[in-house]
């Protein structure tokens, strides 16, 4: 299995990778660029051609950075879990690459449904999260949630597969929700963090 230090490396590239694609087609770019859009898909907020092109992947550099310190100080503190590790080490170079791809696309003049796209980068980070949430410890789930009762082993070994379930469900059902309407696909949002705030509060309470 690649080591943890060169899978690191490797998403520090793919996050800048992409910014040969902004190069490549610089000239072509407007000089005030959309970078952010409402819920019909209309522009409403705007930034420099350079900023974006340039900007964007170093700024998703250092969120990088963070996240991957963040959870590695965590799991220093509490005990590791290499598998939601690894798939934290790639969520920020996924969501860079299409965000980056998106937003150069229709700034080029191409037809993007920006929700859809939106929708369907949350339904991802639903699943790969709700994938993994599982081989987490008690302890590390605590510290997520810093300020709260720690949770009793007992009842994390049971919770830990509802929100697994609830996650990967959900984000299949965003996935399915981006052929139907907004409205649809933010109720199923709301559902699922609703179900997972019950979840949360069932994991604090029991047994306490």
């Amino acid at each position: 299995m690649m080591k943890r230090s060169v899978q690191l490396w490797l998403s520090y590239i793919v996050i800048l990778l992409p910014i040969l694609y902004g190069v490549a087609n610089y000239q072509a770019l407007p000089v005030r660029m959309a970078i952010h859009f409402n819920l019909d898909n209309q522009p409403n907020g705007m930034a420099s051609k350079a900023v974006v092109v340039f900007g964007l992947p170093l700024l998703m550099v250092v969120f990088q950075l963070i996240c991957v310190g963040a959870t590695r100080l965590n799991a220093t503190h509490k005990g590791p879990a290499p598998r939601f590790e690894r798939m934290m080490i790639w969520i920020v170079p996924v969501l860079s690459g299409v965000i980056y791809a998106t937003t150069i696309s229709y700034n080029l003049g191409h037809r993007m449904d920006i929700w859809r796209i939106a929708i369907s980068l949350v339904a991802f980070i639903f699943m790969a999260i709700g994938n993994y949430l599982p081989t987490i410890s008690a302890n590390q789930y605590a510290q997520v949630r810093r300020g709260t009762r720690p949770i009793h082993p007992m009842v994390w070994r049971r919770v830990r597969y509802w929100l697994g379930y609830t996650l990967v469900g959900g984000g299949i059902l965003l996935l399915l929700s981006v052929m139907t309407t907004q409205v649809i696909a933010i109720i199923v949002m709301v559902v699922v963090i609703l179900a997972l705030f019950a979840m949360s509060l069932y994991s604090t309470l029991a047994h306490s």
